[in-house]
Formats: structure tokens, sequence, C-alpha cells
């Protein structure tokens, strides 16, 4: 019955996308999406779910064939290290990969072991926990479409460990540049987050543990986050010293999008790639007021409408 049920949901959404959008809206924030006349941020990126092309969203949001994209734009050199790549977990050989390394798979979120020493790894169980992972198809009933078509891969890639901000956080610093038609508006940079992990038995989570949200002069905009004020008792993040580099690539990656996050990171003076994201969840921790600030910024009118019958 429940195989059923699912079918007829996924009908819908594939069939009926504007009507699930705004089931989905009102099913997580409780209140009428207009898609008719869409205001703030999620409103708009609701409207992008359901009439823009998608398929550009889904290469891009795989964090493997991503990787291609940042090439493309002479940015190959901000990318991880990338030590395999396989469909099947029981096909990793662990003894060509080093002591400390990253498995993930490329569409999920959360879905990371941060190995930080082999020997401890448990690799019966780490391999069952990622063939898990990789037979789940993400996207449809969380509305995010352009998720569904990613062809789903396991990942093991470059452990990234910053000593020279251990005093700050416990992880490496997560600068997330919010970009919309191309320009970089703000930052929003996460520390401090629950992500470590020596085996199969722990793994990090998309929880954010701290955050502030910072302007491109590394100034912190203050009444934006709704969980804390932003001088409660926080650590100092220090201006990267790289800024305009990391503005400069942001600008380059977003530019042929109406809106997209950038995630990058600074570990040991150096910048890395993290991912491009399309849907960044609920958003629940920007005050409304910032959220229309954020809509404000997209303009509708210069997207091109999906042409394609279906938005999968």
């Amino acid at each position: 019955m429940n195989y059923i049920f699912t079918f007829i949901r996924y009908l819908w959404i594939v069939l009926f996308p504007s009507w699930y959008a705004r089931y989905y809206y009102k099913r997580v924030y409780k209140k009428h999406l207009d898609l008719k006349n869409p205001i703030d941020y999620k409103e708009k990126v609701q409207w992008l779910k359901v009439y823009s092309d998608l398929r550009q969203w889904t290469k891009l949001a795989d964090k493997y064939q991503v990787r291609e994209y940042v090439e493309s734009c002479g940015l190959g050199h901000i990318l991880v290290n990338l030590y395999g790549v396989w469909k099947d977990a029981t096909d990793i050989n662990f003894e060509l990969l080093p002591d400390k390394f990253v498995l993930k798979t490329n569409n999920g979120c959360g879905t990371n072991l941060l190995v930080y020493d082999k020997k401890k790894l448990n690799k019966e169980s780490t391999v069952k926990l990622l063939n898990k992972w990789v037979k789940e198809r993400q996207g449809l009933t969380s509305f995010q479409p352009h998720l569904w078509n990613i062809e789903r891969r396991i990942l093991a890639e470059e452990l990234l460990e910053d000593l020279s901000t251990k005093s700050i956080s416990n992880s490496i610093i997560d600068y997330k540049f919010f970009c919309f038609h191309g320009e970089p508006y703000f930052i929003n940079v996460l520390y401090n987050r629950d992500n470590k992990s020596i085996g199969a038995e722990q793994k990090s989570t998309c929880r954010k543990i701290q955050e502030n949200v910072y302007d491109l002069d590394w100034n912190i905009i203050p009444d934006v986050l709704t969980t804390h004020s932003p001088y409660d008792n926080l650590p100092v993040i220090p201006r990267p010293e790289c800024l305009g580099e990391m503005i400069s690539i942001s600008r380059r990656l977003s530019e042929p999008f109406p809106q997209v996050r950038i995630d990058l990171y600074l570990v040991n003076g150096k910048i890395y790639f993290g991912e491009m994201t399309f849907t960044p969840g609920k958003m629940e921790e920007f005050s409304k007021e910032f959220l229309k600030k954020m809509g404000d910024k997209i303009d509708l009118s210069l997207v091109k409408k999906r042409s394609r019958l279906f938005i999968i």
C-alpha cells in the first residue's frame, strides 16, 4: 500500500508540480504560496523549481559532476583532491586510500563519513552504510526535483583540516556565498559544526552549530539571524586574507543563474570548492525582512522558462 501511495505522490509531483509546490509549502511553512506573485526568497525558489529548466541544476548539485563545471570555469585549482568514485561500496579498495579521507555520496546532505584514522574504520559497516545511502534516490517528496536524476555515486576525497583555526572552530570554517544573477550578496559563515568522525558509527550532519552573516566588506549584518544575536558570545571569525578572490570565484561560478549558493572553504590559506546549492533548506534562521531583501534580488522576468513537459 505504501508503494502505491508513493507512486501516486510521484505522479502528482511530476504532472502537477505547481499544485504540489503549494501543498509542500503549506505543510512546511504553514502559509500559502502565491506562485503568481512570489515575493521573498523562499517563494521565488519554489517558482524556479516549478517553472524553470532544472537540468543544469541537476548536474551542478551532483557533487561529482560539478567538478567538470568548476574546471570549465578555469577553477580546477580549488577542487578537493579526489581519490576514487564508485557506484557500489563493495568495489572500494580501502588499502589504496590514505590514512585520512572523506567518504560521501554525491546526491545527499549529511551522507558523509570523515575518517581521521583508517585503522579504526569498521570497513564492513562502512560498506553497508554507504550502499544504503547510495540507493536512496532524493528529491521528489522533498520537492527538490533537480536531485531526482542525479546518477548516484560514492566519492572518496581528501580530508581537509585547518590547524590555524583550531582555537576558533572545531571544524573547518564554511563560507557560504549567496549569489543573485552572478553577484554575491552576503556570506553565511558556519563553524564549530558537529562533523568529526573516525568510522561508520559516526557521521557528519547538516546541523548548524554556530553562524553569522557578513557583507562583502566583512561587516556583520545585524538583525538577520533569528536564532541568536550575532554578538552573543560567538568567536570572532577573522576576515579572510583572500576574501576578494573568494568573491571573484563565487561571481564566476554563479554567473549563469538567477540564484545559487556557492560554498567555499579556506584551509591553511588555500581556497577549496565545497558545493553549489540551489535549494538551501528551510532558511528558518533568517528573518522575514532579510528573506524579502533576498527575494528582491531575483528578477524572474530574466529567467528562461522550462520548455519540456515535465520537471524531471
